[in-house]
């Protein structure tokens, strides 16, 4: 109940507002409508005065004086040619490259005298992890970072003996994998090389490209892993978080877009209001592709002409609030 409330309060101040704006607007303009005729009102009704006149109808328009429209937050643009970018939405876990890491295993047996680094620490590629004194010779040995990195994991304490096991593993995160979950029905529209936006648990975004897609289908998941290789000097991404990624599958130039904030559902159809000086009109759309932004007009509006982009649900209003007192 809370969500609906916080849904539907905007909606509801923002139809307020714009019924305030409209009162005054139409107040403002009584002494000089009053000057007309009835016979002069009636003509100017017919002529359909500021609407077309092929799509209109008396119950699909209304006026709205410019101070009224910018007074409730109307924001009109131009219908034009735009390119759809085509979006799919994908999951990932940020993986360490198995070749920025590095196992280190003593070069001799002995028993280990010092240690020098412990799990989390960063090291250089020739900094002492450990010294052991060797078996053969009773010499000190430092062990060496073989790469730079950071300590992962530790399995040495001062006084151990040494064998064969590993002292150290050490990995590189400043280029990392994310491996992304590509299903089987999004298959077909992922390739080596299309643009991914990656979105971290911070909320940065990082721009990159898939590098490889497996062969291989998960029998479990029934997914592919489609890796890229993303650069992180600064280590926003821990391997083992999960990450969001925006695949771009395919850019589509269409001669005719609108806004997706400007369409309602009019009579069953979807709709933009079209603004012609004050008068606004209701235009039915035919649609075809969508994008997160915009969406193309296949039909039922022209290139050039001015629709409402913003707060088109207050003209909506309007209207219907008009139709309503006439059918009374």
């Amino acid at each position: 109940m809370k969500c609906s409330n916080r849904i539907l309060a905007p909606l509801i101040i923002g139809i307020c507002l714009l019924a305030l704006a409209l009162f005054a607007a139409r107040a403002s303009d009584e002494p000089r409508e009053a000057g007309h005729d009835s016979h002069a009102g009636h003509d100017e009704h017919d002529s359909g005065s500021g609407v077309h006149d092929q799509h209109t109808n008396p119950e699909g328009s209304t006026r709205i004086s410019e101070s009224a429209a910018e007074a409730a937050g109307i924001r009109v643009e131009h219908a034009s040619e735009r390119t759809i970018v085509e979006i799919i939405e994908l999951t990932g876990t940020v993986e360490t490259d198995p070749a920025r890491i590095s196992i280190i295993r003593p070069r001799f047996a002995g028993v280990v005298t010092q240690v020098h680094r412990t799990v989390g620490d960063p090291v250089k590629q020739g900094d002492a992890l450990a010294t052991v004194e060797t078996n053969e010779s009773l010499t000190q040995v430092p062990v060496l970072a073989p790469i730079n990195g950071i300590v992962l994991e530790r399995s040495v304490q001062p006084g151990q003996v040494t064998g064969t096991d590993p002292l150290f593993v050490i990995a590189d995160p400043e280029i990392v994998w994310v491996q992304l979950d590509v299903f089987a029905n999004q298959v077909a529209s992922i390739e080596k090389g299309q643009p991914v936006e990656l979105t971290t648990l911070g909320g940065r975004r990082i721009r990159a490209r898939i590098d490889w897609i497996a062969p291989v289908m998960a029998h479990g998941s029934q997914s592919v892993k489609a890796r890229v290789v993303v650069p992180n000097a600064e280590l926003e991404l821990r391997p083992g978080q999960f990450v969001k990624a925006r695949v771009v599958v395919d850019e589509i130039d269409v001669p005719l877009a609108v806004r997706r904030s400007a369409v309602q559902r009019y009579r069953d159809s979807d709709a933009v209001f079209v603004k012609d000086g004050d008068a606004y009109e209701a235009r039915r759309l035919e649609l075809g592709r969508r994008d997160a932004e915009y969406v193309e007009v296949l039909g039922g509006l022209e290139e050039g002409e001015v629709y409402v982009a913003e707060n088109s649900y207050l003209i909506k209003a309007d209207i219907e609030k008009a139709g309503a007192s006439h059918s009374h």
